[in-house]
């Protein structure tokens, strides 16, 4: 993972955001005194540093490539022998993973940007008086819009063009209208990288439970297997490490102390799950398990706002750690309760967590980015002891609600008459826009604290698979909330041995922290949150 940037014609973003993403290696590189590009690196596979450069092609890369061949030191290394030998566009083409990507071809003067199908990269731009700039994070005082992850994008004499999918030609034109510029829609498109959903609303077929969950989890599982391979050490966590780490992201408040111990014990952990106790987190991290070496500790971060110990994310994570517990006794698995006050959660917002949101704005935003941010974080109580998580890789969720179903919305699609095919229309919906609406702001918070995130659920192979099952393996809403929805994924947590969470129903984290609560006010998701609003009329008074 890394914080990269590339301006053009205007100073370069040297913003400290892109530093904390990427403290192993920085660098900066101009090209025809026009374009300045520069990485930050944090590494998790190979040691690459960046911007790399063939003989034409100069490129910023954040992401992964899973299985990428051995005899390049790095994946970095084969995207750009990929792009040299092939050219962007079918590289761009065959390139799966999270990512998002900056490549400028020297020899033909073109700017190349992009980020993945499912945006599971963060890309944002600004623009200045005479050029641009390209980030992956912002600040809340400039005019930043989100890179859609609806295709390809050149620059080139003055003028953007867009290689859309063949599903998102669209999405390239709201992205003009927010720029204020014309993009040209190239007639040449890219074919979307997973299977088209099955649509069919007959639910009168018979099910074969056994074989598709056994597909489930082999499939599920490799996706799980080959993040968990591609991390091959933890943070360092020492003296000078905690040390650094509470002068960036922690101090005190007003007389109270926030989570903060020089003696903070190092979890040892290469690798975490965001853990709210639910049942995809919980899947994950069985699943993980059997990646992992036994003798090697999995963190399991936990988060928590005002009274911590009754909130419904903490009674359900030790009732799942229980689960875990008990597949795996041999297991060291590290719970690490993070808990938030109200005053630090408020300073956190001010110093940190704003600025990682933008462009994103709303309530909802504000109560997801800023849990997020604290978990990631990975600074808590173990076995009543301080303990920080040395993992470098964490594992999310995201992407399990969209694919099967799981937020209420489909099931009050369902309800209000719509039938299956409503379901089917919101499930639609949902895979269109998460990239738009959830995994940006969410890679921008969680890389503030020098960690990776994978998605195992939004693996390409896994969502083809998923896309391809009938309705009636995914919902039935006839059933009772916990029981009628992401069926086949229960099945699977059964399967496994996961009893408390397969009977889980769905919580979103900003109620199941109870983060919604703390706020003490009536507000709707989507509103535009005052609160971030706040500390923009701060940094510009005028």
């Amino acid at each position: 993972m890394c914080g990269i940037s590339c301006s053009y014609r205007c100073p370069t973003h040297h913003n400290k955001r892109l530093l904390n993403r990427g403290p192993d290696h920085q660098n900066s590189v101009r090209i025809r005194d026009k374009f300045i590009l520069t990485a930050y690196i944090l590494y998790v596979q190979g040691h690459c540093k960046q911007p790399c450069h063939s003989e034409n092609h100069h490129l910023l890369y954040n992401g992964q490539i899973f299985d990428y061949p051995q005899a390049f030191g790095s994946d970095t290394e084969y995207l750009l022998h990929l792009i040299s030998d092939a050219g962007v566009l079918a590289t761009a083409q065959q390139t799966s993973g999270p990512h998002s990507i900056i490549v400028y071809d020297e020899d033909k003067d073109k700017l190349w940007f992009w980020r993945d199908y499912f945006g599971r990269r963060s890309l944002l731009i600004s623009q200045r008086v005479d050029g641009f700039l390209l980030s992956s994070v912002g600040d809340s005082g400039s005019d930043w819009v989100e890179v859609p992850s609806c295709g390809i994008f050149c620059f080139s004499n003055s003028e953007l063009t867009c290689y859309p999918y063949d599903d998102r030609q669209e999405q390239c034109l709201q992205f003009g209208e927010k720029l204020d510029v014309t993009v040209v829609i190239s007639s040449e498109t890219l074919r979307s990288p997973i299977s088209a959903l099955n649509t069919n609303p007959d639910v009168s077929k018979s099910l074969d439970w056994e074989s598709q969950s056994d597909d489930f989890i082999k499939l599920l599982f490799k996706s799980v297997q080959k993040r968990d391979a591609c991390c091959s050490y933890p943070l360092r966590i020492d003296k000078d490490r905690i040390s650094d780490y509470i002068s960036r992201h922690c101090y005190c408040v007003s007389e109270v102390t926030c989570t903060v111990h020089q003696d903070w014990i190092p979890s040892n952990a290469r690798v975490a799950v965001l853990f709210s106790g639910g049942i995809d987190c919980t899947v994950l991290a069985g699943l993980l398990h059997r990646s992992v070496p036994e003798n090697e500790p999995i963190d399991l971060l936990n988060v928590s706002f005002g009274d911590v110990e009754n909130t419904p994310d903490r009674l359900s994570a030790v009732a799942s750690y229980d689960d875990l517990q008990r597949i795996a006794p041999n297991r060291v698995w590290n719970l690490i309760k993070v808990n938030v006050s109200r005053e630090e959660l408020s300073a956190s917002r001010d110093r940190h967590i704003t600025d990682l949101l933008f462009p994103h704005n709303t309530v909802l935003d504000d109560s997801i980015g800023c849990a997020l941010w604290f978990a990631a974080r990975g600074a808590g109580v173990c076995q009543h002891k301080p303990m920080l998580s040395s993992a470098r890789l964490l594992f999310s969720g995201i992407g399990a609600d969209e694919l099967m179903g799981g937020y209420s919305r489909h099931r009050g699609a369902w309800q209000n008459g719509h039938g299956i095919e409503g379901v089917i229309s919101e499930i639609q919906k949902d895979i269109n826009r998460i990239s738009e609406r959830n995994l940006g702001r969410d890679n921008r918070v969680i890389g503030d604290h020098m960690r990776d995130s994978v998605a195992p659920f939004l693996d390409e192979e896994f969502v083809s698979f998923v896309n391809s099952l009938p309705i009636q393996y995914k919902v039935n809403f006839t059933l009772p909330r916990g029981q009628g929805e992401k069926i086949i994924l229960r099945r699977v947590a059964e399967k496994l041995g996961l009893r408390s969470s397969s009977l889980l129903p769905k919580k979103a984290i900003q109620f199941g922290s109870k983060i919604a609560k703390l706020e003490g006010k009536k507000e709707k998701g989507g509103d535009v949150c005052q609160r971030l609003n706040k500390k923009k009329f701060r940094d510009n008074p005028e």
